[in-house]
């Protein structure tokens, strides 16, 4: 149930769009709760989320060729 903050930094000089499974999430700051938001090149993104939705969850980019080939990782609490 504790409220986390997760950066993600995009390196490249390509786009991603970040998406977080079993969680919507709120870019720091406010705004609309998303499960997918573009990274623009050499940008952070850094939202906040609930935790209360306890277990193993994929985040990845979602150009699959991307996440193919490791932009991908799992993100796992229990209660």
């Amino acid at each position: 149930g504790e409220r986390v903050q997760l950066r993600i930094r995009n390196d490249t000089e390509m786009w991603h769009p970040f998406h977080l499974h079993g969680h919507t999430y709120q870019h720091t700051g406010g705004g609309p709760r998303k499960d997918t938001s573009i990274i623009l090149p050499g940008q952070t993104l850094t939202v906040d989320f609930d935790a209360d939705n306890p277990g193993l969850w994929v985040a990845h980019c979602h150009n699959i060729y991307h996440a193919e080939v490791g932009m991908t990782t799992v993100l796992g609490y229990r209660s």
